[in-house]
């Protein structure tokens, strides 16, 4: 028996968590934490469930060649020279006929590391044959970077902080931030448990009472999903009314804070945002909005952990300024135990080599949340006319939003080319299937989601069913189109390892090699510390030199809904990597509606029965789960559930609960980024 260093590299909101698999008669027999990492950072069940994910009868362990029309499943297995042969004349001809710009690279973060990155390796074949249209942004964070980097400019890549500055925190509030199931690092939920058992106060300002909520006993304070904003406008009417805001303070700082206190006090528009204001608006009390203020003022230091739910809403850009806006407006800003109000993974990882992408200088650009479009519409309104897709490490028929409009987008392609672990539903409407090696068949180092560490592994099990890595697949493509040399620069897999660990800040490579882990010398950082100590000799990387807060204040809100009509909400599964996977065949093909017991009494709805849920979208189908951890007015419906094919269900309602059949592509109005929360939907019995 072998204990050999390990992570999965899936991108969960760890990517680079420290496991150890444990190799018996070749084979990995269970996955188990890597002590060599300490107590706090650690993996989740689907690092540890990794020997299932590889052993999967669900894998695909040869080339498919589609033999049926798109989405119907039929496909017959193929040789490697054959579908590399295809492969290579179907972009081809589509560069030849359509221009370079004519492929799009609907590539994801489904493994991450320094060499077997989906998403970068997908960019550097595919520019080094000429190039392609390439999606800007992410479905992750869009609207929050966006915001953020105009916010901090140079220096938002350090805007984060390391989870164990959490010791230093007083009060902790969690604003759409699910930790338990919806990941920020492998080291942040151990680092909220550890603040609980010391008696730090948690407050989760979120729709739902959370598993995270419950399983720290945190304080919850429910509110309605786009409404954030009204309520951190509420919060600093409150500080400012009170004279808790050092305004002197805050302007060394920060530009344009004056221009948002006019704003919060009406004098811009004749509207005062009061606590009473925000009530209607968002459904917290008023006395609720006025206590939190005072709370978050005096407890010292306050940490504010955005969740990414509250920038997926319309103004999601302004619900991420707003977090700077309050940290600065109360001293916490910067100081360790506190927060900027950032995105915590925001801080520098240990310096190591990486895969390149290549020029992609010429490339053609457009919104990810716009893709199908671009595709169905293309010029004028997008720069090309997409004819090809090339997938790898992502389920974006199913994960983008509209899916009847992704499948109708591709429908007009006239080649679509996938690499999948498994029969996905993107994978299922390509021409070609490439199987995918998994992350125990690929050496790597692991740059972690957040913290300040790197991770190594070895190629613990052999590629021997047919599947390949990422990396040998594009190389060979390369070698068709006579440029193998330009993609690998002359350097195998295990070569361009070491060339990244020659090029690390790592001394001892043996031992980074046999324990699996190193550790940067900083792991308690509190981002832009340096600023709000002393901004006048720590400048920050914008115009002002201070941080900016726009002035783009935002006034049409989600209301509480009347009428017919619920806000729904799509939060992740702790279970699953978005919509990827497939291991578990049944879980990825069913989803539950949870909605308040009153809203389903009054649509005749008992728990166990089958719903439908409609948006301006589209509908889908999924069973109710009654429940009392949700607010009136709000039901969930978790993302990542595969679609129904049309075929499905004989007559019957296809019990898929596809979040995202009811999701829109139009976006947010300032950035374009992915609106997923604060849906409006209609729900009646199937």
């Amino acid at each position: 028996m072998a204990m050999v260093p390990v992570f999965c590299g899936r991108d969960c909101g760890g990517d680079a968590c420290p496991l150890l698999a444990e190799v018996v008669g070749g084979k990995v027999s269970r996955i188990t934490h890597n002590p060599a990492a300490g107590a706090f950072v650690r993996g989740c069940a689907k690092g540890y469930d990794l020997a299932h994910f590889h052993e999967s009868p669900e894998r695909l362990k040869a080339p498919l060649l589609r033999t049926g029309p798109r989405g119907s499943g039929e496909f017959a297995p193929i040789s490697w020279d054959e579908a590399l042969d295809r492969v290579h004349r179907g972009l081809a001809d589509c560069r030849s006929r359509h221009g370079d710009a004519s492929i799009l690279c609907l590539s994801s973060a489904g493994s991450t590391g320094a060499l077997h990155n989906t998403e970068r390796l997908t960019r550097r074949y595919l520019n080094t044959t000429g190039g392609c249209t390439v999606l800007d942004g992410s479905y992750s964070s869009a609207a929050a970077s966006y915001a953020l980097k105009r916010a901090f400019g140079k220096d938002y890549g350090r805007s984060g902080f390391d989870a164990a500055t959490m010791v230093k925190s007083s009060f902790i509030v969690l604003w759409g931030a699910n930790i338990l199931e919806a990941r920020l690092g492998a080291e942040l939920s151990a680092r909220l448990v550890e603040a609980r058992n010391r008696g730090i106060p948690i407050l989760s300002i979120d729709p739902r009472r959370t598993r995270t909520l419950a399983a720290l006993g945190a304080e919850w304070l429910p509110i309605y999903p786009g409404t954030d904003a009204a309520l951190m406008y509420a919060l600093l009417f409150q500080l400012h009314s009170e004279g808790r805001i050092d305004r002197r303070h805050v302007e060394a700082r920060a530009e344009g804070f004056g221009e948002l206190i006019e704003f919060v006090t009406g004098a811009r528009d004749g509207i005062a945002k009061t606590p009473e204001w925000a009530e209607d608006i968002c459904g917290v009390e008023a006395g609720a909005i006025v206590g939190l203020a005072r709370r978050w003022a005096d407890a010292k230091p306050t940490m504010l952990i955005p969740g990414y739910s509250i920038q997926r809403t319309e103004a999601g850009e302004e619900a991420a300024r707003l977090c700077v806006a309050l940290q600065l407006a109360t001293g916490n800003f910067g100081v360790p135990g506190g927060s900027t109000g950032s995105l915590n993974n925001r801080l520098p990882t240990p310096r190591t080599g990486s895969i390149g992408e290549g020029d992609g200088s010429g490339n053609a650009h457009v919104p990810i949340v716009r893709w199908a479009d671009s595709i169905l519409e293309g010029p004028p309104n997008y720069p090309s006319k997409i004819r090809a897709v090339y997938s790898a490490g992502g389920n974006f028929l199913n994960q983008g939003a509209d899916i009847a409009k992704n499948r109708r987008a591709f429908e007009t392609l006239d080649f679509a080319v996938c690499h999948e672990l498994f029969m996905t539903p993107t994978a299922r409407w390509c021409d070609i299937v490439l199987p995918a090696a998994s992350p125990l068949q690929k050496e790597d180092i692991g740059i972690p989601w957040a913290g300040n560490y790197l991770l190594y592994k070895p190629r613990i099990l052999p590629r021997e069913s047919g599947e390949r890595s990422d990396y040998e697949i594009f190389a060979a493509l390369a070698e068709r189109a006579g440029l193998r040399d330009a993609f690998t620069e002359g350097r195998s897999e295990s070569q361009w390892i070491e060339s990244f660990l020659a090029a690390s800040e790592i001394g001892d490579v043996e031992t980074f090699r046999r324990t699996g882990i190193y550790f940067g010398d900083a792991r308690e950082r509190a981002g832009l510390g340096d600023f709000a100590a002393d901004p006048g000799a720590c400048p920050l990387g914008t115009a002002s030199g201070k941080v900016e807060l726009e002035d783009r204040r935002w006034t049409a809100w989600k209301r509480t809904p009347g009428g017919e009509s619920l806000l729904l909400i799509t939060p992740k599964r702790m279970d699953r990597v978005h919509s990827q996977g497939g291991d578990y065949p049944a879980a990825v093909r069913e989803n539950r509606l949870e909605m308040n017991e009153a809203d389903a009494s009054a649509r005749g709805l008992s728990d166990g029965d089958t719903a439908w849920i409609e948006s301006a979208s589209g509908k889908t189908a999924a069973k109710v789960s009654l429940s009392r951890s949700i607010i009136r007015g709000v039901v969930s419906l978790p993302e990542g559930s595969w679609f129904a094919e049309p075929d499905a269900g004989d007559g019957e309602p296809p019990i898929a609960g596809a979040a995202n059949a009811l999701t829109s592509t139009e976006g947010t109005k300032e950035s374009t980024s992915c609106v997923m929360h604060g849906i409006a939907v209609a729900i009646r019995r199937a």
